[in-house]
C-alpha cells in the first residue's frame, strides 16, 4: 500500500425502522485494504488481550471528550 494519504468519504446513510443503519463509503482500493487490515488487527489485538471491542471504542471516545473539554 502506498504511504500517501487516502480518501475515505461517507457516501450514504440509510436508517432502518428497527434503529439500525447502513453506512456506505466511497474509497479507493488502497483505502479499502488499509481499513480491512486495521480492522482485522484491532479484532486480533482485542481477542488476544481479551478486551471487549466496545470497551476500546468507549475509551477512544472518552479521550476525544477529554481533549475537547
Amino acid at each position: 500500500m502506498s504511504e500517501a494519504p487516502f480518501r475515505l468519504e461517507l457516501a450514504e446513510v440509510e436508517h432502518h425502522e428497527n434503529g439500525d443503519a447502513t453506512y456506505k463509503f466511497d474509497m479507493d482500493e488502497d483505502a479499502a485494504k488499509y481499513v480491512a487490515q486495521e480492522g482485522m488487527k484491532l479484532m486480533l489485538y482485542c481477542g488476544v488481550s481479551k478486551v471487549n471491542m466496545q470497551d476500546v471504542y468507549d475509551w477512544i471516545l472518552s479521550q476525544a471528550e477529554k481533549a475537547t473539554s
